[in-house]
């Protein structure tokens, strides 16, 4: 699958968006294969997961795809309730059928891993756009294979994975922390950029050290609120550094690095297009 989508690219030849042609086709083609979405409906998934993230239309907007993408599911799962078939859907969908879940809680598990296709080619592109304006960083991932896995720890440590500060936490109990007293019900916002360049957890937090151990980045977030989706995507990040360094050697920006458009009014942050050459 990855293989041919950079088949396509060197076919079509420099210029290219990175983020068109591999960045975003990739992790929703692993992610609806994943979920076993038919063909004919990935489409729609793309576009409604594009509007949940985004506060660009409106909450109303985004609201509407939220509910637009469980009612798609909750028929696909309540199709699947009897099927023997390995994907997602159909796993939630035995689930459901022998009392195990409830379908509400069948439909939310599946649109939060629906939309995590979207994280992985904003997460992607922010990280191919250090190694495209650090290409010190580049060469050395491509001259020593051995370390990508904790390279790619460090850069998913490194880039801020969300516009703003990110989603809410309640407070279950009355705690204090460092002075600052948190009763139950408060509203609390957690920084997973702050977190990742916590100098009591990361000597020398600014600088990206690609060999960094340990590295207990908290880039997917942490205990019960950890991604579900959080191994795949990390796999994904490493399959595609691996992909494109290794077959697109020349790989570099074809625009001052000033010059790439960042998504806008998005949850996740990410470049929205990332022209290359090579």
């Amino acid at each position: 699958m990855l293989d041919e989508l950079i088949d396509e690219l060197l076919r079509g030849g420099p210029p290219a968006d990175l983020v068109e042609t591999v960045l975003s086709p990739f992790p929703i083609a692993v992610v609806c294969e994943l979920m076993g979405v038919p063909a004919a409906d990935r489409h729609s998934m793309h576009t409604w997961t594009q509007l949940i993230l985004s506060s660009a239309h409106g909450a109303e907007v985004s609201e509407k795809a939220r509910n637009d993408m469980g009612a798609h599911f909750e028929r696909l799962i309540g199709e699947r309730r009897g099927s023997t078939g390995e994907d997602v859907t159909s796993l939630l969908g035995a689930a459901v059928g022998s009392g195990e879940i409830t379908l509400d809680e069948a439909v939310g598990l599946a649109v939060l891993i629906q939309i995590g296709g979207e994280a992985v080619t904003n997460n992607s592109g922010q990280l191919f756009y250090i190694l495209l304006t650090r290409p010190d960083l580049a060469e050395r991932l491509r001259a020593e294979p051995k370390i990508r896995p904790q390279g790619i720890d460090e850069l998913l440590r490194y880039i801020p994975h969300r516009n703003a500060v990110g989603l809410s936490r309640i407070a279950t109990e009355d705690i204090e922390i460092r002075g600052v007293r948190i009763r139950e019900g408060d509203t609390v916002y957690v920084s997973y950029l702050a977190a990742n360049r916590d100098p009591d957890v990361f000597p020398d937090p600014e600088r990206i050290d690609l060999t960094r151990s340990p590295n207990p980045h908290v880039s997917f977030g942490f205990g019960p609120h950890y991604c579900v989706g959080g191994m795949l995507a990390r796999l994904e990040s490493e399959l595609l550094v691996e992909a494109l360094l290794d077959r697109v050697p020349g790989l570099r920006l074809a625009v001052p690095p000033g010059l790439v458009p960042f998504k806008k009014g998005a949850l996740i942050r990410g470049p929205e297009a990332l022209p290359v050459t090579w």
